[in-house]
């Protein structure tokens, strides 16, 4: 799996790097946002700087300048990001909305800076203006006349003033005739792709999936991995009703939420979370026959006595290197699955997982004409087409929910 993130630096006067903005890049198509879900791409660009890269390293130690949605601010999101590390940037049009407004004087309070992005000197904004740090004049958008009003009024406030799309040594010098301090654009530096080869194993969901798949699980472990991971923090709280508490410290919250979903039930959203937030496809279409196949494996499993969450990590691993788009062989390297479920998922040798997954696979083809593979499961006709319905049913459900 190949994470991407991209970065521009922000200039002052002197033409220092003062702080970087860091945006997202769609893994499918490496240097392209191709944004199909805002909250997502915010959700990846924070998780993979913290987890992956390394925010500090990213930034050299600088500020990171990240956009954060109307949502992900209302839902707390926002203060998984350390203040003394990340900038919270806003689109202007957001601010009039009181909640909004609310939240972003609580952040203000307790020392996040806050940026606004895309002002166009609308009168709408001046009640938010005064908590904002930071303002952002696009000098592509506006001609200078319209632009030199905008830093008049700014002035007064006062608010630095930050000039994005600086193309020129004009633009530049225009930009701090008007009393700018801060500059970021093609003038300077394009942004920079950096993108890095990740395993499934030492991804932040495959660290937590090992710890899962362990014939004993330290929860301790699993809470501390979860926490260190932004994304997983807030898709797991929210998942188990803890949303209202994203900020200090969510560990409680997060070993609270352990116990209440219970091994079983963490291992398949995590399972699922993990194939969601990877997802190298255009649409939900394999995580979802993945789930209905692990579904199926389970409850037949469970029909004889069988651990039934091997079932479901058997049915969706079969289908990860699909929804990963990564090979089978990669992808299971250095994940704590037995070595009769490896061998059944790379086809290296055949066993007892074997019979289960090919039993599987030829049932969804719904062929009356294939003979499927002998399983220790008595279940007539009906009563099968009945549990792979009720299978199916759910699976829309779980992966619906995500």
């Amino acid at each position: 799996m190949y994470a991407y993130i991209a970065r521009q630096p922000i200039y002052n006067l002197n033409k220092e790097i003062r702080s970087y903005e860091l945006l997202y890049r769609d893994a499918r198509s490496g240097n392209v946002s191709n944004i199909t879900d805002e909250d997502a791409a915010t959700r990846s660009v924070l998780s993979e700087a913290m987890s992956l890269f390394g925010l500090s390293r990213l930034t050299n130690g600088h500020m990171a300048y990240i956009h954060f949605t109307k949502n992900l601010i209302l839902n707390d999101f926002v203060r998984l990001a350390d203040p003394k590390e990340v900038v919270v940037e806003v689109e202007a049009e957001i601010t009039v909305d009181p909640a909004v407004a609310r939240k972003l004087e609580e952040l203000h309070k307790i020392g996040y800076t806050l940026v606004m992005k895309g002002y166009d000197g609308h009168g709408q904004y001046n009640t938010i203006l005064p908590i904002i740090n930071i303002v952002r004049v696009n000098f592509r958008q506006y001609n200078q006349d319209t632009i030199r009003r905008f830093a008049r009024k700014l002035k007064k406030i006062p608010v630095t003033m930050l000039a994005e799309k600086i193309e020129t040594q004009d633009d530049f010098d225009t930009a701090k005739d008007l009393g700018f301090l801060l500059f970021q654009g093609y003038y300077f530096e394009k942004p920079r792709l950096i993108n890095k080869n990740v395993s499934l194993a030492d991804s932040p969901y495959g660290r937590l999936m090992n710890e899962l798949l362990k014939p004993t699980v330290d929860f301790d472990a699993c809470a501390q991995m979860i926490q260190s991971d932004a994304a997983m923090t807030y898709l797991l709280l929210k998942k188990a009703g803890f949303q209202d508490n994203f900020g200090g410290d969510v560990l409680p919250d997060i070993r609270r939420m352990l116990i209440q979903m219970g091994l079983g039930d963490l291992r398949r959203y995590a399972l699922l979370l993990l194939a969601r937030e990877n997802c190298a496809a255009d649409s939900d279409e394999s995580i979802r026959q993945g789930c209905l196949r692990g579904l199926f494996l389970e409850r037949l499993m469970e029909k004889i006595g069988m651990e039934g969450s091997d079932g479901f990590v058997l049915g969706m691993f079969s289908m990860l290197d699909k929804v990963l788009d990564t090979s089978m062989d990669r992808l299971v390297r250095g994940i704590h699955l037995n070595d009769g479920m490896k061998a059944a998922l790379t086809g290296s040798s055949e066993n007892g997982y074997t019979i289960w997954l090919q039993y599987v696979m030829l049932y969804e083809m719904s062929n009356p004409n294939l003979i499927l593979p002998e399983l220790p499961v008595k279940m007539t006709d009906g009563e099968l087409s009945d549990l792979y319905t009720r299978c199916f049913s759910d699976a829309d459900e779980l992966v619906n929910n995500l």
